[in-house]
């Protein structure tokens, strides 16, 4: 798995055979280029690179990136070239024409961006980056807890536990789990939660639905996500069940991690 990680982030360029002004594939018979010989030996020792993104770059999805590509001539000096072109194998319609060009336009996923350029040799150069993630900049998988109160009669008691959501690659849709164990009496209360909420630009609202084993009450929640991946919300309600109990609680929690399952 390791290994696959590697090769999957891991720029790549080559070296193309002179392409057909036809067909843009394999070798063919030109008229003289007009280059020099200096300028011939320049071309044919060029290399090209990719300076942004680099491999396992986050973009934020919908947002302005920067993709900028540098050839180089045979002795490492920057090449004023802007003869490029970009392509993804995510979506074989996206196209990009520029050394430096600003695009908001790729898909949701994981990349390998390949910058091609055609040199006035003939020669043509491919350099590739791969695991560049596109998704919102809200989405991941987030870790914290859950802290609640209820008051019951005269009787006042609070709990904590683990909490885990997930937003989804779009940025908008959350889900999670969390729960804690409520003594009231000597009655334990196991209060398990399902999250059926949706982010708005970092607001976040909708219902935390109180599972007990045989009861499910929909509480409304909110609060806020932030881009940098701070989740907090809150809720209060008043239920019955077999008596009268006011819960108050909040989940805060912090992505650990942008990959999504």
């Amino acid at each position: 798995m390791l290994l696959t990680l590697l090769f999957a982030c891991t720029p790549e360029f080559k070296v193309l055979a002179p392409a057909d002004d036809n067909t843009g594939v394999g070798p063919t018979e030109t008229d003289d280029s007009g280059l020099t010989e200096e300028e011939e030996a320049l071309w044919a020792g060029a290399t090209l690179k990719i300076d942004s993104p680099e491999s396992g770059a986050f973009l934020p999805l919908g947002e302005d990136a920067d993709f900028q590509a540098t050839v180089y001539d045979a002795t490492g000096n920057a090449m004023d070239f802007d003869a490029i072109t970009w392509a993804t194998d995510r979506d074989a319609s996206w196209a990009l024409t520029g050394a430096s060009v600003t695009d908001s336009s790729l898909v949701v996923g994981r990349h390998a961006l390949t910058a091609t350029a055609l040199l006035p040799n003939g020669d043509r150069l491919a350099y590739t980056v791969g695991g560049v993630l596109v998704q919102s900049a809200y989405a991941g998988i987030y870790a914290g807890t859950l802290t609640m109160d209820a008051a019951y009669d005269t009787y006042a008691v609070g709990c904590a536990g683990a909490a885990n959501v997930l937003i989804d690659a779009a940025g908008t849709a959350v889900a999670g789990d969390a729960g804690c164990l409520l003594s009231l009496q000597g009655f334990d209360l196991d209060a398990q939660f399902n999250l059926d909420m949706e982010n708005a630009d970092g607001d976040v609202a909708g219902a935390m639905n109180l599972d007990l084993q045989f009861f499910e009450y929909p509480l409304d929640a909110a609060g806020s996500v932030t881009e940098d991946g701070e989740f907090s919300i809150a809720f209060e309600a008043s239920l019955d069940i077999g008596a009268p109990v006011t819960l108050t609680g909040e989940l805060n929690a912090v992505r650990i991690s942008r990959d999504l399952p």
